[in-house]
């Protein structure tokens, strides 16, 4: 598919990521979702997974903080030791990894803690009677997992990847706003306070809209308008509308 280029003043957005995770989480993120042993990572695939969301988020023009290029550093210095010949020495050397795992190991502990703060916090604002929303009053005991950015972006590369699947040749004109697309999964949502991620593009014709949309689902989860969360791994995710939520501010 021949495509322009989304331009910045064209999408009126930039999404700043600091208000969703950092490296760390971005790290964990990886580990969690492949299933890595925290205390082997494989460092290829690691980087080469890392540098992949980079280059999605650089695609989004989200803006990136320098932390997460301090990171790619690193984990790019790590790799390159990982594959130097080990030196005939009396004793033992210190694996490269070593120091990222303490500070993922560290990071993991303070966030489980500050979650852990944060759910107390939330217990004690319940106590007052609030109104239930339709999903938990439906739901039968079966556990939904509130997804972060990068559960997102998963779900963002899958869609991306079928596009490309389809064979097309037209040139694409229509400019698209995070404004406009604000605007449509608003009204979506309130009308039954739910959707399906994959249902909100359905009818986008190219890459430009897909981006657009994905950044509109971004900014209105920084908000705070939306939450999403899945069933389990995998699965499709649904966007929900916070119970507190009415209206969103331009």
């Amino acid at each position: 598919m021949f495509e322009q280029a989304p331009k910045r003043r064209e999408l009126g957005y930039q999404v700043k990521l600091d208000h969703f995770e950092g490296p760390m989480d971005l790290l964990l993120h990886l580990i969690r979702r492949d299933k890595i042993d925290i205390y082997d990572i494989p460092i290829s695939h690691i980087t080469h997974e890392y540098l992949s969301y980079i280059e999605i988020m650089k695609e989004l023009e989200l803006e990136v903080a320098g932390e997460f290029f301090v990171m790619a550093a690193t984990l790019m210095r790590i790799k390159v030791q990982m594959l130097l010949p080990k030196r005939a020495v009396e004793e033992e050397e210190e694996d490269p990894r070593e120091e990222l795992v303490r500070n993922l190991i560290e990071y993991r502990k303070f966030k489980k803690a500050a979650d852990h703060l944060a759910g107390k916090e939330s217990s004690r604002r319940d106590v007052f009677v609030r109104p239930v929303p339709k999903y938990i009053e439906e739901e039968d005991n079966t556990p939904k997992m509130e997804l972060s950015l990068f559960d997102l972006m998963d779900a963002f590369k899958s869609i991306l990847e079928d596009l490309k699947k389809e064979i097309s040749y037209s040139v694409e004109v229509d400019i698209h706003t995070v404004d406009e697309k604000i605007d449509f999964i608003h009204k979506k949502i309130n009308s039954n306070s739910e959707v399906l991620f994959t249902e909100l593009f359905e009818e986008t014709v190219g890459r430009v809209e897909i981006i657009v949309t994905l950044m509109a689902i971004l900014e209105l989860v920084r908000r705070g308008f939306i939450i999403a969360r899945q069933m389990s791994d995998r699965e499709d995710i649904w966007l929900y509308r916070r119970e507190d939520s009415k209206v969103v501010e331009k």
